[in-house]
């Protein structure tokens, strides 16, 4: 496997899968990577799932303070809100993907799937529900390595078949989990108009009072929201939209940083500048200008 391989499958899908939809389902794709050589990240967190795939190499994986093992063939994943960290010391072939649901346009019984994933999801698959994810994870990645053109249709099926079989591999008991989530459906209901406001109005102020007035609810009601679904509090979760909403518009548009800036509600290109940077560890100039935008900060030796 060449350099200029792992090139060309993070162009490929993070140029043309930024979204996978069908009509049961609809995932949001923050950024797909596939690292050669993958060394340190730093202790972070996101509001958003990363699954990960080990292809080959040996290190450990730190999750809300307990450590894994990683080794040739590991499917781990990070959820939104938690504090995690990758270590290895010779460096990891890594796939990963981060994503998120998009309920608005998604079934309930989907939602209801990839929200146990939050509160009960294994950190790590077990060897055999790992296997089928692994499989499609080279599927893909055979096919962008091959000298024939790569079908758009064909990479979006393989590309939700990913995303679905993280259930298979990460759900402790989906039948069971089915039943014991509906209690939490008008909370859920909450938290998903509160994300599609935000969205809606990254250009805006939003604070938590305008947000929790045009909800009808509480201010108190909605920082809980937050923190109990997400891990994390409401300014932090609005921060990261607008920083991913300008990472799009910096990868797949020619506006200008300043009108990007001011798009997503930051007060000035400076203070853009600084949280871009802090989030991704590259400035906004540098990150529109790199070949090799997988989406995050690659942690690998200098």
């Amino acid at each position: 496997m060449h350099y200029q391989t792992y090139r060309r499958a993070n162009a490929l899908l993070n140029q043309h899968i930024p979204e996978i939809v069908n009509d049961q389902v609809s995932f949001r794709i923050h950024y797909w990577g596939f690292m050669p050589q993958h060394y340190n990240t730093s202790l972070h967190r996101h509001s958003f799932f990363e699954v990960c795939y080990v292809l080959q190499g040996d290190g450990n994986y730190e999750d809300n303070g307990s450590i894994y093992p990683l080794h040739d063939g590991t499917l781990f994943c990070s959820r939104p809100g938690i504090w995690h960290q990758i270590r290895s010391d010779e460096g990891l072939v890594l796939f990963f993907v981060a994503f998120e649901v998009d309920e608005s346009r998604t079934s309930d019984a989907y939602c209801r799937n990839f929200r146990s994933l939050i509160h009960r999801g294994k950190i790590v698959a077990d060897p055999p529900d790992a296997n089928i994810s692994a499989q499609i994870w080279q599927t893909i990645f055979g096919l962008v390595e091959s000298p024939k053109p790569v079908s758009k249709d064909m990479l979006k099926h393989l590309s939700l078949s990913l995303l679905l079989s993280f259930l298979q591999g990460l759900s402790p008991d989906l039948d069971q989990e089915l039943e014991s989530l509906g209690e939490d459906s008008e909370e859920h209901r909450q938290l998903t108009r509160a994300k599609l406001y935000i969205e809606d109005n990254l250009s805006a102020s939003l604070s938590v009072e305008h947000i929790a007035q045009e909800l009808s609810i509480s201010v108190r009601h909605l920082s809980r929201l937050f923190h109990s679904q997400l891990g994390q509090t409401l300014v932090h979760y609005i921060q990261e939209r607008r920083v991913q909403k300008a990472k799009e518009w910096l990868l797949h548009s020619d506006i200008a940083i300043k009108e990007i800036a001011k798009n997503t509600g930051f007060e000035s290109v400076h203070y853009f500048t600084r949280v871009f940077t802090k989030k991704l560890g590259v400035a906004p100039a540098r990150f529109r200008k790199s070949q090799f935008a997988d989406g995050r900060q690659n942690g690998q030796k200098p």
